[in-house]
C-alpha cells in the first residue's frame, strides 16, 4: 500500500499504460490531489485478492430449500445417505438446484434427511 507524498492519502491503481518498449505498467493516483505515480520494476506493488466461493456451500447451509415450491423435485433420484428414510419405505423426495448451466452441475438436497450433494451431468 502506498500513500501520496503530497497529502498523505492512499494511492489507487487507476490506469494501465505501455512504455516505449511495449512493457505494461500501472499508474497510481491520489483521489484527493492530482498526484500520480507509475509502477515500475523498481517500485512494484503486487496485490491479488481473489474471492472464490462455491455456491453450493452457501445453498447447502439453507435449511429451507426443501420447502421452496419453485424448485424442481425429483422422485427418481436416490439419496446417497444409507440411513435416509427414503431407503426404508418413505417416498423419495429430492430438490434440485442448477449451479452451473454451462457444465450442467446440479446440487441436490434430500427433503427427507436434508443431505446435500453435487452431481456433474456431463462426462469429463
Amino acid at each position: 500500500m502506498k500513500f501520496c507524498p503530497v497529502c498523505r492519502n492512499m494511492l489507487y491503481a487507476i490506469d494501465e499504460s505501455t512504455n516505449e518498449e511495449g512493457v505494461k505498467f500501472a499508474v497510481l493516483s491520489c483521489r484527493k490531489c492530482e498526484y500520480t505515480e507509475s509502477l515500475t520494476r523498481d517500485n512494484p506493488v503486487v496485490y491479488e485478492h481473489i474471492l472464490r466461493e462455491d455456491k453450493s456451500d452457501r445453498l447447502a447451509l439453507n435449511p429451507y430449500l426443501k420447502f421452496d415450491p419453485t424448485l424442481p423435485r425429483f422422485t427418481e433420484i436416490v439419496c446417497p445417505t444409507k440411513d435416509c428414510p427414503s431407503k426404508h419405505g418413505k417416498k423419495p423426495d429430492v430438490v434440485g438446484v442448477k449451479l452451473d448451466a454451462k457444465d450442467m452441475v446440479w446440487m441436490y438436497q434430500c427433503a427427507n434427511c436434508d443431505t446435500t450433494w453435487k452431481q456433474n451431468a456431463r462426462a469429463v
